[in-house]
């Protein structure tokens, strides 16, 4: 096992913080996107009165 100082653990794990943010505001904007995408569909299906979804189990 290599030999680490204190602060290359240090800086390491300031890179993994900042990986986790990246990721963490990643992922909330993808939930953001499927909830639009999700509002679109259902404003889309009033609208138009026809079923847009896929119906789960048909064939």
């Amino acid at each position: 096992m290599a030999n680490r100082s204190k602060s290359d653990y240090q800086e390491e794990i300031a890179r993994l913080r900042q990986r986790i943010l990246e990721l963490e505001k990643s992922l909330e904007f993808s939930r953001l996107e499927t909830q639009a995408r999700d509002l679109m569909i259902d404003k889309a299906e009033e609208f138009f009165d026809i079923p847009i979804r896929k119906k789960s189990g048909a064939k």
